[in-house]
C-alpha cells in the first residue's frame, strides 16, 4: 500500500484529502505544519508528498518546499496552491516540485495526479511494494 505525506494547516483540506485518498487504498501520513512534514518526511517508506506551501511554523514558503526537496529528492512533490502564479510555478518547478493541485480540487483530479506519481516508482519501489502488498 503506498504511503502518502499529506502536508495542510487546513483541517478541511487535510481532512478531504487523507479521505480521498484513503478510500483509494493508500496509506496516509500527515501533518499541519512544516516542522510536522520536515520530521515525517524522514520515514523512507513514503512514497508521495503532497504539500501547502504557506503554513504556520518555519521555514516558510519556498524555503520549506527547499528543505522538503533536499531531504528526499527521490520522493516526488506535489503543491497545493490556491493562487499560482507562473513565478510561482516555475520556482518550485527548478526546485524539483513535480506537479500542482489548485484549489479547489476534485477527487477525481485528485486521484489522477497521485496515480500518475506513483506509477513514476522505480523498478525497485515497486518489487518492495508488491512485497508488502503478499506479507
Amino acid at each position: 500500500m503506498p504511503k502518502i505525506l499529506i502536508v495542510d494547516d487546513d483541517p478541511g483540506v487535510l481532512g478531504y484529502l487523507q479521505r480521498v485518498l484513503a478510500s483509494a487504498n493508500h496509506e496516509i501520513v500527515s501533518a499541519s505544519d512544516a516542522g510536522g512534514a520536515l520530521h515525517a518526511i524522514a520515514d523512507p517508506d513514503i512514497q508521495l508528498v503532497i504539500s501547502d506551501v504557506y503554513m504556520p511554523g518555519e521555514p516558510r514558503g519556498i524555503e520549506f518546499i527547499r528543505r522538503l526537496v533536499s531531504l528526499r529528492p527521490d520522493c516526488p512533490v506535489v503543491v497545493i496552491s490556491g493562487y499560482p502564479n507562473p513565478a510561482f510555478v516555475e520556482e518550485c518547478r527548478q526546485l524539483g516540485v513535480r506537479d500542482f493541485l489548485t484549489k479547489p480540487f476534485e477527487m477525481g483530479f485528485v486521484r489522477a495526479v497521485v496515480n500518475r506519481w506513483l506509477a513514476n516508482q522505480s523498478p525497485e519501489q515497486q518489487r518492495s511494494e508488491q512485497k508488502a502488498d503478499r506479507a
